[in-house]
């Protein structure tokens, strides 16, 4: 008797963990970082922190814009994080010589889940060194977003539409690419399929599907815990957000949105990355998709530029420009 209330009492538990997730799923969540005086750095560097808003939307977003840096001076860069008593340094610097300027286009940056604008501005910055304008906006249930659920990277796709038709011209010359971090990456390929004009597609640790990704950042951030309550709970939270959202699973599963995919796309994944593995993307490198590793990075460092990334970036733009 006691053995089978104890087994009722771990299925209750359980359960109730599944709740817990997709309620967590289904809520803006919280990025922990703060960006303390970013609006006068992004001023500085010439670009603006702006609102955007449309009634058909329900809402308004924030998003960042700045035109390409066309200075002579070298671009440098000094990142240093530490980790597990670790430090890492990521001190980059080019040149002119290196990176002749030249009017590349526009890119549009698109952060994680869990992330904001301000998570991409190293990246930016790089990109606008090689001549893109830049757009970064905060995506549904993020950053200065009015939506209080996230749009998983398929119900983004509206906004990011909206917001790109909404730039003049002169602020978004083509040719344009998109290109996405994490979760950002589904919302790019999804907003690539919709446009006829995007000249090349960026994804930055791309998310494996969502129940795997799920159960590997549950064992990032709450390792103990974890193996207590394994990982059904954790999977079937994300069924459950899924199916009250109206989203196919498929949707959020690069292997099958890059199937059929025409757009060169140029996708940069780790091999110490359980949410985004190398080896789980590398067959998908034929046609029109390369598979670039990036040793030995974190999935949350995915996108502080270096000489490597640097190095697998650069030679994919200027054959695709």
């Amino acid at each position: 008797m006691k053995k089978v209330f104890g087994i009722g009492l771990l299925l209750i538990g359980l359960s109730g963990c599944a709740t817990y997730v997709e309620k967590a799923l289904s809520s803006r969540p919280g990025s922990g970082v703060s960006y303390g005086g970013i609006e006068t750095y992004v001023a500085e560097a010439g670009g603006s922190i702006r609102q955007f808003c449309m009634p058909f939307l329900d809402g308004c977003t924030d998003y960042i814009y700045a035109p390409a840096n066309l200075d002579d001076q070298p671009y440098e860069q000094k990142f240093e994080v530490v980790a597990n008593d670790i430090t890492l340094n990521y001190d980059f610097t080019l040149n002119r010589e290196q990176v002749p300027e030249a009017r590349r286009g526009t890119l549009i940056l698109l952060h994680g889940y869990g992330g904001s604008k301000e998570s991409l501005l190293l990246l930016a910055n790089y990109f606008r060194y090689l001549g893109f304008h830049v757009i970064i906006p905060d995506l549904k249930g993020h950053g200065g977003s009015t939506q209080d659920e996230p749009g998983f990277g398929v119900d983004d796709v509206d906004v990011i539409q909206a917001l790109i038709e909404s730039m003049p011209a002169r602020e978004r010359p083509h040719p344009l690419y998109i290109a996405g971090y994490s979760m950002g990456a589904i919302a790019a390929i999804h907003t690539a399929r919709q446009r006829d004009d995007i000249s090349g597609v960026l994804l930055f640790g791309p998310m494996r599907e969502f129940e795997d990704a799920a159960v590997a950042v549950s064992k990032m951030s709450y390792r103990r815990l974890s193996k207590i309550v394994g990982e059904e709970p954790v999977r079937e939270g994300v069924r459950n957000t899924l199916s009250k959202r109206g989203i196919d699973a498929k949707e959020l599963d690069v292997h099958h949105l890059l199937s059929t995919f025409q757009t060169p796309t140029l996708m940069i994944a780790s091999d110490r990355d359980p949410i985004a593995p190398y080896d789980y993307f590398q067959p998908l490198q034929q046609g029109n998709v390369r598979v670039k590793k990036l040793p030995d990075r974190h999935h949350f460092l995915l996108t502080i530029p270096d000489e490597n990334l640097h190095d697998l970036v650069y030679p994919w733009l200027e054959q695709h420009h």
